[in-house]
């Protein structure tokens, strides 16, 4: 498939339909450019909506609190520096 789009003033492009529909793409989503070698690929965006329940059942939830002070007391601890 070979489909043309004119850049705006702003650098702005509107993505042609059959391009949206290929992607499954609607108003408000995000696309990402990746260059490879020497072309622009174009796909979709992974967003925070898209790993909604993906840690479902993967365990109890921990208290933020508790998590942070753990992961201090661990850094601490690595870089032979502990608080007290």
């Amino acid at each position: 498939m070979a489909v043309t789009a004119k850049i705006s003033s702003k650098g702005q492009i509107t993505l042609p339909k059959e391009v949206r529909k290929l992607l499954k793409v609607e108003a408000g989503a995000v696309v990402v450019f990746e260059k490879e070698d020497n072309k622009v690929v174009l796909r979709t965006a992974k967003t925070l909506k898209d790993f909604k329940g993906l840690l479902k059942g993967k365990g109890a939830p921990t208290d933020f609190v508790v998590m942070r002070e753990k992961a201090k007391t661990y850094l601490g601890e690595k870089s032979g520096f502990v608080r007290k």
